[in-house]
């Protein structure tokens, strides 16, 4: 493996491997992706996922096979349930640095590999049992090879870097990334590419035949191949599916999952224009803001009119389409705009170098050390943010919750000391280091709590005290994860009535609940109930940022029951 890659892997293996199964499953989506996989595993049927032995069509099988896979190899973990996304975040720092390296150099392709590895969205999603940094790195590198397929030159006017055969493999490449892409969540998967290196390829090649010219790559062999090679990968477990479940499954995925989800609000309620510029800006910690560096460049281009580079006009393109795609969109979620992530990285890498490097006037040196300052106040406030949290965290179990702040302040003052001699070249190793060692921190005695988790002894009691016939019930308490734990069926009670009717079966039941709703549901039933077992926990998934300046323990704590009615 060549020395750069090499860096970049240990880099990942510090902030998307690190504790990888350290928290519990969450109970989020993450938990029907690790359950249906366990489910998948345990009745032997790899074709159709199932959630608590009910069909799941939401989404393709692609991510529920690789986790099942690492189910098989080191059994049901959490640990092998995340390794998909981890694996994924290692491959978008790599194709980061390779696209980096292409376009501009061997130094801006392992800076953009390194912001990569060390943005908050890509470890918090690299931590997650969820298929969208999977999707993301086979779109990436769809759009990659379609760019290289359709763009063969680096730029306009420039000679083709890659010969036509090696453009038709390229191409090959890009139906094959896009059909493991919509394998993994849908039709996106091929739409984000072709809205990316389509119009970048008509562009470019009008620019050198000066009219509007479909890519010669594009004859119909060429075509004919990468059709049937994108077909290849999806067409088979599409039609197993509806030889199984009826076309109507089909009309269910394709218009229900993706046209509804995306033209509706049937499944989230709608949201701004505007919803997705503060998710970036989280997202891209603690790289946020550098951007502001990208200002001088911006009004320079539109005073003077002056065409950006070839590169620099495919990684606008690149990062710009999909966030234009989703904002279009009623069914907005944060996670929709990781492609973005990479080129973002790659142009960001390109400017820090060229403001590191070459400072040039005071007005860039001084608009280079303030966003560098802005990076350390972000630390510092967070470290004073997880001061005032000290005794929240510390009823949550955590050894030594001091930790995470004094790293933070400790990462801003070193980034500090470094600006303070005048050391500029040296701003994106302290940030890349920094933050790697920032996101530890926070992982370690902020976002995973000490085991086992309530959800897991909870479980064990469930396991325990199962009798042959026995029906489990949960009225808002835990929820998809434990029946990841505990391998047990469950009943949704959606209500305060659904609850004492469950209670009131002549049958043996079991029955979670919040304590502080126990006593209004037992006023509603004649049948004796008792309490088989009780978990206190405090609630960290319900912890905002705005609670860290106020944090009240009791807030957050909760108490849950166990019963039964025999």
């Amino acid at each position: 493996m060549p020395r750069h890659l090499l860096w970049i892997t240990a880099l990942c293996a510090l902030t998307l491997f690190a504790g990888l199964g350290r928290s519990a499953i969450t109970d989020s989506d993450e938990a029907f992706y690790a359950e249906s996989a366990r489910e998948m595993l345990e009745t032997g049927d790899w074709l159709t996922p199932m959630y608590n032995q009910q069909p799941r069509f939401e989404k393709p099988v692609l991510m529920y096979w690789l986790i099942a896979a690492g189910y098989l190899v080191i059994g049901p973990s959490e640990l092998a349930a995340r390794l998909p996304s981890a694996l994924a975040g290692l491959a978008l720092a790599w194709l980061s640095y390779a696209i980096g390296r292409r376009w501009y150099d061997s130094t801006t392709g392992v800076l953009a590999g390194a912001i990569v590895a060390t943005t908050y969205g890509c470890f918090a999603m690299a931590r997650q049992a969820l298929p969208d940094l999977p999707l993301t790195a086979w779109v990436v590198l769809s759009t990659w090879a379609l760019i290289r397929a359709l763009s063969p030159a680096d730029g306009p006017g420039e000679p083709p870097t890659d010969t036509t055969s090696q453009q038709r493999r390229w191409l090959i490449i890009a139906a094959a990334a896009a059909g493991m892409a919509c394998l993994t969540k849908g039709p996106v998967g091929a739409l984000l590419p072709a809205i990316v290196a389509g119009p970048l390829a008509l562009w470019e090649h009008r620019a050198q035949a000066g009219r509007w010219r479909w890519p010669p790559v594009l004859c119909r062999p060429a075509v004919l191949a990468a059709i049937g090679v994108f077909t290849l990968f999806t067409a088979p477990w599409f039609l197993a599916m509806a030889e199984r479940h009826g076309s109507e499954y089909l009309v269910r995925f394709f218009v229900g999952e993706n046209l509804v989800r995306f033209t509706t609000t049937e499944f989230n309620e709608s949201r701004p224009i505007w919803f997705y510029l503060p998710i970036l800006a989280g997202g891209f910690l603690p790289w946020t803001p550098f951007i502001a560096l990208w200002v001088p460049s911006v009004v320079r281009t539109l005073r003077t009119r002056r065409a950006p580079t070839a590169a620099n006009l495919r990684l606008t393109v690149w990062a710009l389409a999909p966030l234009m795609f989703y904002t279009l969109s009623i069914g907005k979620q944060p996670r929709y705009i990781l492609p973005m992530l990479p080129p973002l990285a790659i142009l960001l890498a390109s400017t820090l170098r060229s403001y590191a490097e070459a400072p040039g006037t005071r007005l860039r040196r001084g608009l280079f050390d303030g966003c560098a300052i802005a990076v350390a106040a972000l630390w510092g406030l967070l470290a004073g943010l997880l001061f005032r949290a000290l005794p929240l965290l510390e009823a949550s179990g955590f050894p030594l919750p001091i930790l995470a702040p004094a790293t933070l302040l400790g990462a801003a003052g070193v980034l500090l000391g470094v600006l303070a001699r005048g050391a500029r070249r040296f701003v994106p190793a302290t940030v890349t280091v920094g933050g790697a060692i920032t996101l530890l921190a926070l992982h370690y005695q902020v976002l995973a709590p000490p085991r086992p988790a309530p959800v897991q002894t909870m479980a064990a009691a469930i396991v325990d005290l199962w009798e042959p016939g026995d029906t489990l019930g949960a009225y808002r308490a835990f929820g998809k994860n434990q029946m990841f734990y505990s391998g047990t069926p469950r009943h949704d009670l959606g209500s305060l009535e659904q609850a004492a009717r469950f209670l009131d079966a002549p049958n043996r039941v079991l029955c979670l609940i919040p304590s502080r709703d126990f006593a209004d549901i037992r006023a509603r039933i004649a049948t004796p109930t008792r309490v088989l077992a009780e978990v206190t926990y405090v609630n960290m998934a319900a912890l905002r940022v705005r609670d860290l300046w106020r944090p009240d323990p009791a807030m957050f704590q909760g108490r849950v029951q166990l019963v039964t009615n025999r």
